[in-house]
């Protein structure tokens, strides 16, 4: 009887591995539609570039952003953060939600070859955006 509650706790371990395995690859090749070099024109900020490296844990990503009128870079990292130029994005039920350094949050999804949404900064900015992949 004790063999047989072991065998039968060794394959309840065994499957909650491999179950939380496939459900991170799942959300890992679900945020990977978002990797890759995207271009396109922020409506009062100018020409901008969004390179997405990689999706971690969490939905966390890892890149950043280039904005060329102002030679402003911004990397992403835990948290948005103005001084050090640090962006927050986050990818979640097939969005991907940017906390800029420069203000505001960007609101995207994948469209074709295209990641479209709206950035929103405070309640003086709410355009459409659009970031085509090159």
């Amino acid at each position: 009887m004790m063999v047989n509650i072991h065998i039968q706790s060794r394959r309840v371990f065994v499957a909650g591995i491999l179950a939380s395995l496939s459900s991170a690859g799942f959300a890992q090749s679900a945020g990977s539609i978002f990797v890759g070099t995207w271009k396109g024109d922020v409506p009062g900020i100018g020409e901008a570039t969004l390179i997405v490296t990689s999706i971690g844990a969490g939905g966390r990503v890892e890149g950043r952003m280039e904005f060329a009128p102002q030679g402003f870079v911004s990397t992403f990292g835990d948290k948005p953060d103005s001084i050090k130029r640090i962006n927050q994005g986050i990818v979640a039920d097939g969005t991907l939600t940017i906390e800029a350094a420069l203000g505001g949050r960007y609101v995207l999804r994948r469209n074709g070859d295209a990641l479209s949404g709206r950035y929103i900064r405070g309640t003086t900015m709410d355009v459409p955006v659009t970031f085509k992949k090159s």
